[in-house]
């Protein structure tokens, strides 16, 4: 791509530029940057159709112009941007910014995304950024550049430019696509804010009316001066507001008046978080960028009238730092364009990029001296001064504040004068103690003190603070109804720059539940024969897991002691044994549990080698077995079965069937280990679980909405999903038992269920339900003759018969047959997972689905990658050339239903338009 410019003077000097750079035989797109009066600007119009046929001629009015690095005032720029490959462009105009424009601007482009849009916009009477916004959403990889039209500072009129003509309204875009361009942009801002946050509480799209309910005029004339309201826009323009949003903070420059309020270059909603700010201009030029010059690129500058108002003769220098080496042409505009991933952003105050090329390697930013030619002034050492001092203090208060709803939320806060008498409190400290701000201030926290708290905790405590220190406890308080509550306390001491004592800060979180709980958990959690943590305690040690391995450890026949001694010997004996655990857990690291009876466990502690377990267990187990135990005058031998579990999720239950194992085996001379691997229960677990379900009838159909995109009169769909509900009320999804249950008979009796208690609801409610049936369903005559039946009698209009793409090509005769039979009662069919692997379009002639599902893969990735865009673009529009309704799945947030919208999908389905719950919500109840 060759990037030319020209500066106009008259129609024979353009003519020998075109002809010295052989442009008469090129094509292209011709940006026209005006400096001047519209009528002025139309012969040249005239003249560049004459000379310059096949290129695309569009323009914009300006409020300076940028020339190879240079500035320029009243000009008329022509900007060349000559195609050597297959890029091409094309021009659009849109009339206004309506919704109803989109439709035009979708038409124009028929679908397609392409790879860059330049777009110039008349901002004055009609804002543009939400438009843009809404066509940056459904056109996610488009990159979007340009700019708000200007008029020199006059704020009257701007004008756009396609062709031959100009336009006072609306916008003109420049449409470029092809396999080799390549697009980005940079960005320059550079203003901080200053004085307070102001939250909007009246606006209309761009135009800004009130801050806080006062009158923007009235903010203008406090903060400054009463001289800024002598001639706005242009004494407001330099100090814009610094607009807070979630990814970035905008600008927003004053560009116009309108009755009682400013219109600015983007739009403002009521709630947004504003305020004043200003720029440093020797940190402008220092963070101002420079480029090495890159051959074969196109670079366009798109920056702020206000900026340059602000910077005056500055701004020729960095434009030149940042333009010279690129020969950048551009100007400078009411708004700049700028697109940031997915997220597009209407600027002010900004110097904004635009690099395009044709597979040549795009600029990037290079480290240059800080130095600059700025002269030095009051003025611009006052505005270091007070950007600096200005981010402290936003940083300080940003953080106070911070601190201060964090401690509202979660803390007791009180403040009280230096002899206790209470000044300040916070609405925690009303919830939990149960008086009221009135009642507790003017008065001391003696009012809250429970008569159980020695007197020499509070002598401890004002002892502390009245020598300048914290003081940090533990105290039990009583609130106005009576209850007991303890709170974890600090009191600071606030002292004056003589360090006297001013008044005493303090911070309680109450904390009775903890207290109560440690107390309970204590006596839950440990054995109250040994005091070893028990089966709770170690359940709950192995859930952080922090180690993988756990061995247990049976007395083997304590039965026969408890018999013949009796059970306060044998409990004398546990304590015995559960002592030389303790003493063996300090030699190897370990934690010990007693699970019951004679049984215990142990653990490495965390951040031990477990690969040395099974020895230490080895070891640890002859050690205890060759201990003589004494209870009284008797003696006793002991020995243990041994069972390690080597799992992070299922330990305990791998140990105790391998404890199983060694009791069983070899007398438990053997320490017997499993894993996971070992585990072979799991595909007969849950055969047996379905089974129950079936039984307990705990097999519930849940129901995902299926929902028209741009279409009415349709009533609702839902699709029918098979889950079990286990004993504990856990709900389970089907890809856990599905592939097991295939296996066995159940499996056609869940599917009859399913579509037995959909059927049910179909005689209350009215919509349509989507069962999922597989080829084994098909094949099953029980299963098909009970579908059968159940249709004739009640009718299948509102049903819908769901199978996968895959299986459908399966014995494909016995399935054609089946949906003729089904089709006689009126239901209907669906081809699921459309587009996940055969895709052969034969076979939906012959099978005449009604509707098709694209495969989930294709929709989750549809916003990021254009391949799925195509894909997806492809299936629907050829589905739709054969009466088949579309269905996409998986539609997870907004910008994927956007694009959909924008293909013209027939329905959508996923967490986006509502989860799968149980029954059926928003559909009517039949009369």
């Amino acid at each position: 791509m060759q990037h030319y410019s020209h500066t106009f003077k008259d129609e024979k000097k353009l003519k020998n530029f075109i002809q010295n750079n052989d442009l008469t035989e090129s094509n292209g797109l011709l940006q026209v940057l005006s400096g001047c009066d519209r009528h002025q600007v139309e012969p040249l119009l005239q003249v560049l159709k004459t000379h310059l046929p096949d290129f695309s001629v569009f323009g914009v009015s300006t409020a300076g112009e940028i020339a190879q690095g240079r500035t320029l005032e009243g000009s008329l720029l022509l900007n060349f941007m000559v195609f050597e490959k297959d890029t091409k462009a094309s021009l659009i105009r849109l009339e206004d910014h309506t919704p109803a424009q989109l439709s035009v601007l979708k038409d124009e482009l028929g679908g397609l995304s392409p790879e860059v849009m330049i777009i110039y916009t008349n901002p004055l009477d009609d804002c543009p950024e939400e438009f843009v916004r809404e066509l940056k959403q459904r056109l996610p990889t488009t990159l979007i550049a340009g700019a708000n039209a200007a008029d020199n500072f006059a704020f009257n009129e701007t004008y756009t430019i396609v062709g031959e003509q100009t336009f006072t309204t609306g916008s003109v875009i420049a449409v470029l696509s092809g396999e080799h361009l390549m697009a980005k942009q940079e960005v320059m801002t550079g203003w901080s804010g200053i004085g307070p946050q102001f939250t909007v509480t009246k606006a209309e799209e761009n135009v800004l009316y009130e801050l806080d309910n006062e009158p923007l005029l009235k903010i203008y004339e406090n903060y400054l001066g009463s001289q800024s309201l002598d001639n706005l826009p242009c004494s407001v323009m330099e100090f814009p507001f610094l607009l807070k949003r979630p990814k970035m903070s905008i600008l927003r420059a004053a560009i116009g008046r309108n009755d009682d309020g400013i219109i600015f270059g983007g739009r403002f909603e009521v709630g947004d978080t504003v305020m004043l700010s200003f720029a440093d201009p020797h940190e402008l030029l220092t963070q101002t960028p420079e480029f090495k010059a890159t051959p074969n690129v196109a670079t366009l500058i798109f920056s702020c009238a206000a900026r340059k108002s602000y910077l005056e003769k500055d701004i020729e220098l960095e434009v030149s730092k940042v333009g010279s080496n690129l020969k950048a042409n551009g100007g400078f505009f009411y708004g700049e364009f700028y697109t940031a991933d997915a997220d597009f952003h209407l600027l002010n105050l900004s110097t904004t990029l635009l690099f395009l090329s044709e597979g040549q390697e795009l600029p990037e930013a290079i480290s240059g001296s800080a130095e600059n030619t700025l002269e030095p002034s009051t003025l611009k050492s006052l505005a270091h001064l007070a950007r600096t001092t200005g981010q402290e203090l936003e940083d300080s208060i940003h953080f106070l504040e911070q601190q201060q709803k964090a401690l509202n939320y979660t803390s007791i806060v009180s403040i009280t004068d230096p002899h206790g008498v209470i000044t300040y409190v916070n609405g925690k400290f009303e919830e939990v103690s149960g008086y009221s701000r009135d009642e507790l201030i003017g008065n001391t926290h003696a009012l809250l003190r429970h008569p159980e708290t020695p007197d020499s905790v509070f002598a401890n405590l004002w002892r502390t603070i009245n020598k300048n220190k914290p003081w940090k406890g533990l105290i039990r308080n009583r609130s106005k109804d009576g209850r007991s509550y303890y709170v974890q306390t600090v009191i600071v001491p606030i002292v004056d720059d003589n360090d006297e004592i001013q008044e005493f800060l303090s911070i309680r979180n109450e904390v009775t539940d903890i207290v109560e709980a440690r107390r309970t958990i204590r006596e839950q959690t440990h054995d109250p024969l040994t005091g070893l943590p028990n089966r709770v305690k170690l359940l709950m040690d192995l859930r952080k897991q922090e180690t993988r391995k756990v061995g247990v450890f049976d007395v083997r026949n304590f039965k026969i002691i408890n018999e013949y001694w009796g059970i306060s010997h044998g409990d004398s004996l546990i304590k015995t044994i559960a002592a030389e655990f303790l003493k063996a857990a300090e030699k190897y690291a370990l934690k010990v549990y007693q699970l019951s009876g004679a049984s215990f466990s142990v653990r490495m502690k965390a951040g031990s080698d477990e690969s040395v377990f099974t020895k230490i267990c080895s070891d640890l187990k002859s050690e205890l077995e060759d201990i003589v135990y004494q209870v009284g005058d008797d003696i006793h031998e002991v020995f243990f079965c041994v069972g390690i579990g080597d799992s992070y999720a299922k330990s305990m239950i791998l140990a105790e069937s391998a404890l199983d194992d060694a009791k069983n085996n070899y007398y438990g001379s053997r320490i017997f280990s499993k894993t996971e691997q070992d585990n072979v229960k799991s595909t007969y677990f849950w055969i047996e679980e379905v089974k129950t379900a079936l039984k307990e009838d705990r097999l519930i159909p849940f129901f995902q909405e299926i929902s028209p995109v741009n279409q009415s009169g349709y009533s609702c769909k839902y699709e029918a999903l098979a889950r079990i509900k286990t004993q504990n009320g856990e709900v389970i999804a089907p890809g856990v038992f599905l592939e097991s249950l295939k296996k066995t008979p159940y499996y056609g009796v869940l599917t009859r269920t399913i579509f037995s208690k959909s059927m049910q609801l179909l005689a209350v409610y009215d919509c349509k339900i989507s069962i999922n049936l597989s080829i084994q369903d098909i094949l099953n005559d029980a299963t098909t003759e009970f579908i059968l039946e159940e249709l004739r009698r009640n009718g299948g209009h509102r049903v819908i018969f769901e199978i996968t793409e895959s299986e459908a090509i399966q014995e494909f005769a016995v399935v054609k047959e089946f949906f003729d039979s089904i089709r006689q009662t009126g239901a209907a069919i669906a081809i699921d997972d459309f587009g996940s692997g055969y895709s052969n379009f034969a076979y939906l002639v012959e099978l005449k689905p009604e509707f098709i599902k694209i495969d989930g893969s294709i929709i989750k990735s549809i916003a990021v990658d254009a391949s799925s865009r195509k894909i997806a673009k492809s299936i629907i529009e050829m589905a739709h050339s054969l009466g088949i309704k579309t269905i996409a799945e998986f539609v997870s947030d907004a910008e994927i239903y956007k694009i959909l919208e924008w293909l013209n999908v027939d329905f959508v389905q996923g967490f986006y338009i509502s989860k799968p719950e149980e029954g059926i919500r928003n559909a009517k109840r039949l009369a």
